[in-house]
């Protein structure tokens, strides 16, 4: 039954469209209610009694009451709000800033939808447009989800990866480190403490007491002028590994090297603004195997299967059986020439139902 769900030409193109549509929405991390707005829109055109919820999520139930597979694909993008967002279509190719990530996994959970309102499912079944979860959002969407709402198993929709299967969560650690200072002239007042140079040193110490984990200084700025000392500065750090043990071992020694050898007239803070758990699937948990066997049915050949950072991460860390499904193929993700292939989508889509009916 599996190999009948790839939508048809007519679907893909709608699907597509959409997906051009939604991507056209910015929709930075704390800022996705305009694309929320638009999705609500098109499921209540559907009939479906759906709603935002307390944190912004866009949430709809198929079917009765009770424990049901979640359906996740986050509306955020990486982007900034003022990002210039233009689509060009080319050679089967659709590119543009937050195409695949998440512009075409929320154009289909979107035609998800549609198809469970006209053949509708067994058992329960939860829509939902998350939010958070992208950079500083620590899930915050999936997560207050699942604090209210009875799931059995979820499932991310992505639009990259169709080629990958996602059946673990990375674990990651995120801080703020902040440094002030006296500041002053860089002359008159040489020799004072400075913010920016303090920070350097931190962010030396930080980066060899993460290791082994994987550990990224992704922002950092501070000070006021070329001619001024610093009087405050800041970094964000993302320490990341596929042991949770071996994230929060890192974070503990991270913390203690912040702090240390810090001058008179100096002074550190240390946030942690980030902490997705990770998790892992039993070996044979049967909704990976279905997910195997919905991609058999479509024709996908065998997944590679692979620990990353998705909504799923928070159904793990709670012991809910999750996955990450990717739609087309693509590249360039985090990137304003982000693009996705049209070609794999009617596979991608298949799959996904194909796992839905069997799983539901």
């Amino acid at each position: 039954m599996a190999s009948t769900l790839a939508p048809d030409p007519e679907a893909v193109a709608r699907i597509v469209d959409d997906a051009e549509a939604f991507c056209l929405i910015p929709a930075p991390t704390f800022f996705e209610r305009e694309r929320g707005e638009a999705v609500l829109t098109r499921l209540h055109a559907l009939r479906l009694d759906a709603a935002f919820d307390a944190v912004g999520n866009v949430v709809a139930r198929i079917g009765e009451d009770g424990p049901a597979l979640a359906l996740c694909a986050h509306l955020d993008t990486v982007f900034p709000a003022d990002t210039p967002l233009t689509i060009t279509r080319k050679h089967g190719r659709l590119t543009g800033p937050g195409i695949g990530d998440n512009a075409l996994g929320i154009a289909t959970l979107l035609h998800v939808a549609r198809e469970l309102v006209l053949a509708p499912p067994s058992s329960p079944v939860l829509i939902a447009f998350t939010v958070g979860e992208e950079g500083l959002g620590d899930l915050r969407g999936v997560s207050a989800l699942l604090d209210r709402e009875p799931v059995r198993a979820l499932v991310a929709i992505e639009g990259h990866g169709v080629d990958s299967l996602a059946v673990g969560g990375i674990a990651s650690i995120r801080y703020r480190i902040s440094v002030r200072g006296p500041g002053g002239h860089s002359w008159t007042d040489r020799g004072r403490p400075s913010a920016v140079h303090h920070l350097i040193g931190i962010g030396e110490r930080v980066l060899d007491a993460a290791r082994p984990a994987a550990v990224n200084v992704g922002t950092i700025g501070g000070g006021t002028a070329i001619n001024a000392i610093a009087d405050h500065a800041e970094l964000l750090l993302d320490i990341r590994h596929d042991d949770q043990r071996v994230v929060e071992a890192a974070a503990a020694r991270v913390e203690r090297a912040a702090v240390a050898a810090v001058p008179d007239g100096i002074t550190v803070e240390l946030e942690q603004v980030g902490n997705r758990p990770g998790g892992t699937n039993a070996p044979d948990e049967p909704l990976v195997q279905l997910a195997r066997a919905a991609r058999a049915a479509v024709g996908l050949g065998t997944a590679e299967e692979h620990l990353a950072s998705t909504d799923a991460n928070a159904g793990l860390a709670r012991g809910i059986p999750a996955i990450g499904m990717g739609i087309t193929r693509g590249d360039h993700a985090h990137r304003t020439d982000e693009w996705i292939a049209e070609a794999p989508i009617a596979l991608g889509v298949g799959a996904l139902l194909g796992l839905i009916r069997t799983a539901t």
